[in-house]
């Protein structure tokens, strides 16, 4: 039995001694500390996907503030819907970032101004996996419908 038990503490020295030597040799500008014990371990762990992220912003252009913001309110007022209508609570839309900037026109050397864009970024985290179809194709029919408004808007007067 003293032989096996002695084989054992040896073998485990060697092991002690080797792992920070193999460690070392992976990263040559890492400088060996006395007495030290060094562990090493690589591992992966594979799951099922258990959130969808949707990431989408609403954008809105004006020739003056009030009416910008009075668009981006009311197309957020369109997702709010949007999400109730697919079962799912408002208050999971998270606003990322709100900006209001003012859009000119440089095709003349002096920069005109000509209106304002409203932008907010929002992000929907969902369990629910069965949601994320009915909530893409009702935006897309919500930008097909914006699309067909615009082309049917008069054209703008002369000033």
């Amino acid at each position: 039995m003293k032989p096996l038990r002695w084989f054992a503490s040896v073998a485990m020295s060697v092991l002690l001694v080797a792992a920070p030597v193999a460690v070392l040799a992976q990263d040559p500008t890492f400088a060996p500390i006395p007495n030290t014990i060094w562990v090493a371990a690589d591992g992966k762990y594979e799951a099922e996907p258990d959130t969808a992220l949707m990431q989408f912003n609403i954008s809105a252009q004006e020739d003056n503030l009030q009416a910008a913001n009075a668009k981006a309110t009311k197309a957020a007022e369109q997702l709010r819907q949007l999400l109730r209508t697919n079962g799912v609570d408002p208050k999971q839309a998270e606003v990322g970032m709100f900006s209001v900037n003012p859009v000119y026109d440089y095709k003349n050397p002096k920069r005109k101004l000509v209106g304002y864009r409203v932008e907010t970024n929002i992000t929907i985290k969902l369990r629910d996996f069965s949601k994320v179809g009915p909530i893409t194709q009702d935006l897309a029919d919500m930008d097909a419908a914006k699309i067909k408004a615009v082309e049917d808007r008069p054209p703008p007067r002369a000033r």
